[in-house]
């Protein structure tokens, strides 16, 4: 039987979000979701960290050129010719920056030529409000009686 956790993950992977704001306290679980969902599927998922930069959750030992940087991981987020999942954790001080936010609404733009999924994880990030209409928001709470209740609210 599959893990429901595991596979709301995958619904996510199947929207057609270029942006995601994905609102948790649990972003150490998350991952680990992520990772699963990539060990267990042929789909391309990548996990971004600052100062380790960026690698696919399948192959974690390979770290992706030019991606510690938040502008140089965008630019090479929107070079790739494929699609990919993007996990971006500790994402929240670069969202202040003014380029880094013009790169996340070019990708936006670009979604039905060259569509990506770059998924921002955390519990406290501050969109700003002219990324807000490209960036779909789910909540991550917790039950007494569940772990995983998954909230959609876009925009």
């Amino acid at each position: 039987m599959i893990d429901p956790a595991l596979e709301k993950i995958n619904q996510l992977t199947e929207q057609n979000y270029p942006i995601v704001y994905f609102e948790t306290l649990r972003s150490v679980h998350i991952v680990k979701l992520f990772k699963n969902l990539s060990l267990a599927s042929s789909k391309a998922i990548y996990h971004w960290q600052p100062e380790t930069g960026m690698y696919r959750m399948d192959a974690s030992h390979i770290m992706i050129p030019r991606s510690v940087e938040p502008e140089d991981l965008l630019n090479t987020i929107n070079s790739m010719a494929h699609f990919g999942v993007f996990v971006l954790t500790n994402f929240d001080q670069h969202i202040k920056n003014r380029r880094v936010v013009e790169l996340l609404k070019k990708i936006s733009a670009m979604h039905k030529v060259n569509p990506k999924m770059v998924i921002l994880l955390g519990s406290k990030l501050e969109i700003p409000d002219d990324l807000r209409p490209a960036v779909a928001h789910i909540r991550h709470t917790m039950r007494s009686t569940s772990d995983d209740d998954d909230e959609r609210k876009v925009g």
